[in-house]
């Protein structure tokens, strides 16, 4: 917690899922066996609306798939329609990453869980997809942190840090527009000798970071980085965690979640950027975005110290009286931290009278980009007037396959 998620870090863990249920159970014919007739939502960037298949159908239409942007299913329900999947790590995950337990982290861990299942905004989701399918870049909503979990196939990840936006992607001063190629392979055609430059910034903490994630492996998204991931599949590994599959289909499963380091930064995003917030307004029994931040606030207060978690037993003070809830402190702080400013350089405050900047004073908060020719004293401006421009003078880089070497970590390259 301390090394990673209060210095807002990525990190990718080596075998954290390897004795997981999911890793070490899924295949192809396993997932067909629990969920072959269920349905899943499966969408790309260049589909005007999502489309929903049985995993059998979707599994069918992967084999064949040779479209620059594959449909890509990303399904926030598979809990409820196959609770066997969910079974398959929900406990694993708690006993093998113990810092991702939100029963017994110290420092709070999926603080929107206090709200209820049906009541809070989405947060997980089952990943499945062929080759070349993954997802462009973007900022992770809400404020959340996240882990991803590769169970079937590999991942190439690459990220760039808060502040710092990837070469050929455009937000708009508020963030509420992002501007960027419709897909990954346009975006490794035309972008991918800008990304090259810019791992030898001279500022190190400029660069952006890669790696290539793995079955039993879990990556940690911290809030707030651009990031982007395609699936690579599995053909040069013999007999992965679960069993290679030839065909080249990635399974993963990730979650978003609040914690101590970011809820700061999480209760400011939902009093500021309410037309941004996500993960519920097609939700009836969900908290829509303008009594979220209140309903959070009010949940977080309520929950109470417990002495037994078996038992349930109100904790009380020297006094015998009932003590203050388990997270007061917690928010007492983040609220002090909320109104001081944003804690991660992803977000800033812009002046009033930019255009589209929403609210008059806190809701003037926007996507932060720094320009490598521009001001040297950490000034923040949008680059969206830029955007024709790189783009007209983008030559036609190289394609990702031709990147030197798949043995990347965590480091600045």
């Amino acid at each position: 917690y301390k090394e990673y998620e209060e210095t807002n870090t990525p990190v990718l863990i080596k075998g954290a899922s390897k004795t997981w249920p999911a890793v070490q159970q899924w295949t192809r014919d396993y997932l067909l066996s629990v969920a072959s007739e269920k349905r899943f939502r499966a969408t790309s960037g260049a589909a005007p609306l999502p489309a929903q298949f049985t995993l059998a159908d979707y599994l069918n239409y992967c084999d064949s798939s040779t479209e620059e942007a594959p449909l890509y299913l990303f399904d926030r329900t598979f809990a409820t329609k196959c609770p066997q999947l969910l079974h398959d790590f929900d406990k694993s995950l708690k006993s093998t990453c113990g810092w991702w337990d939100g029963e017994t982290a110290e420092f709070g861990h999926d603080l929107f869980g206090v709200l209820g299942e049906g009541r809070r905004p989405d947060y997980q989701w089952l990943i499945v997809g062929p080759k070349r399918s993954g997802s462009c870049f973007h900022i992770d909503p809400n404020c959340t942190h996240a882990w991803n979990a590769p169970i079937i196939g590999r991942k190439r990840w690459i990220f760039y840090p808060p502040g710092v936006t990837p070469p050929g992607v455009f937000p708009s001063p508020n963030g509420d527009d992002v501007c960027m190629p419709i897909s990954i392979g346009e975006w490794f055609l035309t972008f991918w000798d800008q990304h090259v430059e810019r791992r030898k910034d001279p500022d190190v903490r400029r660069r952006p970071l890669e790696c290539t994630a793995c079955p039993g492996d879990v990556l940690f998204v911290p809030h707030g980085w651009w990031h982007m991931v395609m699936n690579i599949g599995d053909d040069d590994i013999v007999g992965g965690v679960a069993g290679g599959d030839e065909r080249g289909v990635s399974v993963a499963l990730t979650r978003n979640y609040v914690s101590g380091s970011n809820l700061s930064d999480v209760l400011r995003f939902l009093d500021s950027r309410v037309n941004q917030i996500s993960g519920c307004r097609d939700r009836g029994e969900a908290i829509q975005p303008d009594d979220l931040g209140r309903e959070f606030r009010k949940a977080l207060s309520e929950v109470k110290r417990c002495t037994s978690e078996s038992l349930g037993e109100e904790k009380k003070d020297d006094n015998g009286e009932e003590d203050k809830g388990r997270w007061t402190d917690l928010l007492e702080r983040a609220e002090r931290k909320a109104k001081e400013g944003w804690g991660c350089d992803a977000w800033v405050d812009l002046p009033s009278t930019c255009p589209g900047t929403g609210n008059a004073d806190i809701g003037n908060c926007g996507i932060a980009t720094e320009e490598k020719d521009g001001p040297t004293d950490g000034t923040k401006t949008s680059i969206l007037a830029r955007a024709k421009q790189s783009s007209s003078s983008s030559g036609c880089g190289v394609s990702a396959t031709t990147a030197s070497s798949e043995a990347f970590s965590f480091s600045f390259l």
